[in-house]
């Protein structure tokens, strides 16, 4: 082992067999941060396909290209900046002492700004394909090659429950939220269901929805007839809301949360 902290990716197989991949890489930056500062693990339940690990490894090097990018833009930023404004004062005093006028019409000043401006990306470009970035380049997309998946007891209970609630009608989904299933997790599972857990938060709205969990504790109490969509819409405010998922969620909250 290398003393280094994992980060973990999980591909969980919804109930229709369609892929569903999780990881915490929600900017460019944290993602180069996970690879040079962590070991990056992937996870999953039912093995996934290759064409859907090549797919997302796609996804991976397409970030690698906006993280170098960025990358190279923090550390070019001063030099560019500066040489930049060198190539509109020079400009500028040549057009103004030099060369007065040479396109009638158009003030020496919105020329120079244009100078400057193209003398600022072609110096991006060509920083783009420098040694440095190439290496950077090299070095991230070797690492993501080297990121292997492999089976996972927590994936697979993440699977069962989500197979469980997407087979289920609204109303028994409705009440796996606000009643969540709870089961024993040992200690050597809890740091990768708390990678999850944090997961599957920052895809929902914890406060808001808390809101109208309490609202519909005492809707399902009070309602003989069940609860309708519509009515979960408006609790919840979002027609695209992921309910099987937010119920595996909530589930994963209580067992994350509880003692052993």
């Amino acid at each position: 082992m290398n003393g280094k902290p994992t980060t973990y990716i999980f591909h969980i197989t919804r109930k229709d067999g369609s892929p569903l991949i999780l990881h915490s890489f929600s900017t460019p930056e944290k993602f180069k941060y996970a690879l040079e500062n962590t070991t990056v693990r992937g996870r999953y339940g039912e093995e996934p396909r290759v064409e859907t690990l090549t797919m997302f490894r796609n996804d991976l090097y397409r970030l690698t290209e906006v993280a170098v990018k960025n990358w190279v833009f923090d550390q070019r930023f001063i030099p560019k900046f500066l040489i930049s404004t060198g190539v509109f004062l020079v400009t500028y005093f040549f057009l103004s002492y030099v060369i007065r006028d040479p396109i009638p019409y158009i003030d020496e000043t919105v020329l120079s700004i244009a100078a400057s401006v193209f003398t600022y990306i072609f110096m991006g470009k060509k920083d783009m394909n420098s040694q440095k970035a190439m290496k950077k380049r090299v070095e991230m997309r070797t690492k993501i090659d080297r990121i292997e998946f492999t089976e996972s007891p927590i994936v697979k209970k993440v699977e069962e429950l989500l197979h469980r609630s997407e087979g289920a009608s609204m109303e028994e989904i409705l009440k796996s939220i606000i009643s969540p299933v709870d089961y024993k997790l040992n200690e050597e599972e809890r740091e990768e269901a708390l990678q999850l857990l944090g997961i599957l938060e920052s895809r929902f709205n914890s406060r808001k929805l808390k809101r109208a969990e309490k609202r519909l504790k005492q809707l399902l109490a009070s309602n003989r007839d069940g609860v309708s969509s519509l009515n979960v819409i408006d609790f919840f405010g979002s027609k695209n809301m992921d309910f099987p998922l937010y119920a595996v969620y909530k589930s994963f909250k209580k067992t994350v949360s509880s003692k052993k």
